[in-house]
């Protein structure tokens, strides 16, 4: 067995499951993207449809078939409810960019420090990236504050395309060893 193969992707915290998206996500994730979710995602509508998380997840699965990105599914260890997704995604070679997101009722818990913590090593590891960097929006505090207490440092600024708004946008970059 491959100890770096999709079965590494699964994993626990004390309150959370991480696992690779799948399709019974789909009207959950569209559920859970609301506009003051999305207006922090450069890449994600809102509102969001099944389909639209559907195809998400669709496009999801091949990446990670081909190893060039991850996305993991954040649910409640207790009832198993999705919270957000996690993600990795390969922008050069052994280089990889975090994205993340928790719907509004997960906020301001911890758990995205909870998940960020296991998530990177097991997805960096399987997409064969030493080092990650992640871009934030300059006012998205709860957002700077996880990536700092997750070990990211900041590393400038620069415009980043904002594809649902058709907009670039300022946000702060942040890197870190993948380890």
């Amino acid at each position: 067995m491959n100890p770096n193969g999709p079965h590494s992707l699964q994993m626990r915290t004390a309150r959370l499951s991480l696992r690779p998206v799948e399709e019974m996500d789909a009207a959950a994730t569209a559920a859970l993207v609301t506009p003051d979710v999305a207006a922090n995602l450069s890449t994600w509508p809102s509102p969001m449809s099944a389909a639209q998380a559907t195809a998400k997840i669709e496009r999801s699965r091949a990446m990670l078939n081909t190893r060039e990105a991850v996305d993991l599914a954040i649910l409640d260890r207790n009832d198993g409810a999705l919270l957000g997704w996690i993600g990795l995604a390969r922008v050069a070679p052994a280089t990889a960019r975090l994205g993340y997101w928790l719907g509004g009722g997960a906020r301001d818990r911890g758990m995205m420090k909870e998940a960020v913590t296991v998530a990177v090593p097991a997805a960096a590891t399987f997409l064969d990236a030493g080092r990650i960097v992640a871009m934030v929006l300059k006012d998205n505090a709860p957002s700077i504050a996880v990536l700092r207490a997750t070990g990211f440092e900041f590393n400038g600024e620069e415009l980043v395309p904002f594809e649902v708004a058709q907009v670039s946008r300022p946000c702060f970059r942040f890197e870190r060893s993948a380890r």
